[in-house]
């Protein structure tokens, strides 16, 4: 492991790369002596037009919700998954409208939407839905339905998952330009030759947008909590204190690296391409952050020769942390989840990490949870649904603002986007499917 700093892009780098059994991967956390300088503005304009955004939503305040909405770029797509009571959905849509009428594009998809859960139904994906026919309750069943959404938009490149219960949401801003950063042109250092080891070899933009699976996670210099009214700040929360260590035993035991600390292994603010949510499975509940992390990291141990193109990287934000401080019994059904996601690899676990996890769930009396998993969207037979973003707009007159900031994609030209670029199979002759295709009529 090595710390570097770029000048010119002021990047406080620790880098791993190692290279171990022909095991190759690329894991950074990352730390910026300044968020923003105009070069960067031209790429972030960039960015902002080709991420979107998708909230986590289930019974937090409207004000709280709007606050987060606050700090979203303007004329970004912003996807709302909300689990909220089907009863205060119409109130939840009316609220929103009359407060965000300068957002451009927004959508408020609910979870038990019967048109998602037939979309699923259509693809094979039976397992959820509930015995109501509609999807399940969970985090990770809302943000599989978030990245479908986004990959209905068909011009996103990139995926920022947050979390509504963020109670300084000015946060997301650092977040937000960070990730703008490291994903638009970010340096990070390549495996370079043994006669320049000592050097920094930089990754040019163009190669780093080509990464084959490129994921961003947000961990905290501090994440306070209030308690008999003195600020008690701790870097983990308290299920991450627990899950993460096993991450560092993980590194060791499949790509030799020694002493590098993982410390996001359930961050609930995280970024990632297109490409990587649509080629990584999701899984149940609160067990999903970490299960994708297993997932990525599977992803490189399973390239016998080179993952040169898997990129993990750790933010490490200089801004606190605060979200509503929930009760024991639920971290530990957060803990239950997260360990549970390492038995769907258990055929490929270090002995190691076996060994520390019987110890963590004897110590902590833990009930053994298996998350339900979900596959990659990309193996779905998706269809390009002609308008099926429309029907949750917040506002009528997007389908015209979609059409004035994409003309490309006015009635008589030709579409194109991740369709041709994921599956170019499809991408001729392949029928694109009308939203009332796959509609309910009662």
């Amino acid at each position: 492991m090595r710390v570097e700093h770029d000048r010119i892009s002021g990047i406080f780098t620790h880098s791993v790369k190692h290279f171990v059994e022909k095991h190759f991967v690329n894991i950074h956390t990352v730390q910026f002596s300044h968020i923003l300088e105009t070069n960067d503005l031209e790429n972030l304009h960039y960015f902002l037009s080709h991420t979107a955004f998708v909230i986590s939503h289930k019974n937090e305040k409207v004000k709280t919700l709007l606050e987060v909405l606050w700090y979203l770029p303007l004329n970004s797509p912003i996807i709302i998954v909300t689990n909220c009571p089907e009863s205060e959905r119409d109130d939840l849509r009316n609220e929103l409208k009359m407060q965000l009428a300068h957002h451009q594009r927004i959508y408020l998809v609910h979870q038990k939407e019967e048109t998602i859960a037939r979309l699923f139904e259509t693809y094979g994906v039976y397992h959820i839905l509930g015995q109501d026919g509609k999807v399940i309750d969970g985090k990770g069943e809302g943000m599989y339905i978030g990245t479908l959404c986004a990959y209905q938009l068909c011009y996103p490149r990139w995926i920022i998952f947050y979390d509504a219960d963020n109670f300084v949401p000015s946060a997301l801003l650092e977040y937000t330009l960070a990730m703008s950063r490291l994903f638009m042109s970010t340096p990070f250092p390549v495996l370079a030759p043994e006669r320049e080891t000592t050097s920094t070899v930089m990754l040019s933009a163009a190669k780093h947008l080509d990464a084959d699976l490129h994921n961003v996670r947000i961990c905290w210099s501090s994440k306070p909590e209030l308690n008999n009214g003195h600020l008690d700040t701790r870097i983990m929360g308290r299920c991450t204190r627990v899950v993460s260590p096993l991450f560092n035993d993980l590194l060791e035991g499949w790509f030799g690296i020694c002493d590098y600390a993982i410390s996001s292994s359930n961050a609930g603010e995280q970024g990632m391409t297109v490409k990587t949510a649509i080629s990584l499975r999701f899984s149940s509940g609160f067990s999903v952050e970490t299960f994708q992390l297993l997932d990525l990291l599977f992803h490189a141990h399973g390239r016998k020769g080179s993952a040169d193109g898997i990129i993990l990287q750790q933010y490490l934000s200089k801004s606190p942390h605060f979200h509503e401080k929930k009760g024991d019994e639920h971290i530990k059904k957060m803990i239950e989840g997260s360990l549970g996601s390492f038995f769907h690899f258990e055929e490929s676990l270090p002995d190691i990490v076996k060994r520390k996890l019987r110890m963590v769930y004897n110590e902590m009396s833990l009930d053994l949870i298996f998350p339900a998993l979900y596959p990659p969207l990309q193996d779905l037979p998706l269809e390009r649904i002609e308008g099926f973003m429309h029907q949750y707009s917040l506002y009528t007159e997007a389908d015209c603002q979609e059409e004035q900031c994409h003309p490309e994609r006015s009635e008589g030209s030709r579409e194109t986007g991740y369709q041709e670029q994921c599956h170019p199979e499809r991408s001729e002759g392949s029928r694109e499917t009308d939203c009332r295709d796959i509609l309910v009529v009662e």
